[in-house]
C-alpha cells in the first residue's frame, strides 16, 4: 500500500515540478509602465555597438545574424545541436537560456513521440528557433 502512495505522489509531483519550472520562466506582461525601461544606448556598451555595425557590413543586406532565442537549432546530430545550444548560451541572457533548458527537459520527459530519447528529441526540433521550442512547451502545458 505504501508503494502505491509513493508512486501516486511521484506521478503528481514530477509533472507539477516541470509545470512550475516552466511557469516560473514565463516573462510577466510589461503592461504600460515604461518608467523603468532603459534605452539601448544606456544598456549597450559603446564597443558592442561598433561590433554590431561591423557585423552588419559583412552580412547580406536585409539579413541579420540570429542571436539569443532567435538562433535556429541544428538537429542533424547531437553534436550539432550542442553547438547550437552553445551559441544560444553565448548570445542570450542566463534567464532565456534556462527557459530553453527547462523546455528541453520537459519535452524529453513528456513528449511521447521521443520516448525520452535525446537523439529523437533533437531530430524533432531541427529547424526550430529556441523561442519556437519554448512556445511549443507553453502550448503543451496549457
Amino acid at each position: 500500500m505504501k508503494q502505491n502512495n509513493k508512486a501516486s505522489t511521484l506521478l503528481i509531483t514530477v509533472p507539477l515540478f516541470f509545470l512550475f519550472t516552466i511557469s516560473a520562466c514565463a516573462v510577466p506582461d510589461q503592461g504600460g509602465d515604461y518608467g523603468s525601461v532603459a534605452t539601448a544606448e544606456e544598456t549597450v556598451p559603446a564597443d558592442a555597438i561598433g561590433k554590431n555595425e561591423a557585423a552588419a557590413k559583412t552580412e547580406t543586406p536585409g539579413e541579420a545574424a540570429a542571436t539569443g532565442l532567435d538562433i535556429v537549432m541544428d538537429g542533424s546530430s547531437l553534436k550539432a545541436f550542442d553547438k547550437s545550444m552553445e551559441q544560444v548560451k553565448a548570445t542570450s541572457s542566463e534567464f532565456d537560456y534556462k527557459k530553453l533548458e527547462g523546455a528541453l527537459d520537459y519535452l524529453l520527459f513528456y513528449d511521447l513521440a521521443v520516448q525520452q530519447n535525446r537523439e529523437k528529441l533533437v531530430t524533432s526540433l531541427d529547424g526550430m528557433t529556441a523561442q519556437d521550442i519554448i512556445e511549443k512547451v507553453r502550448r503543451k502545458s496549457k
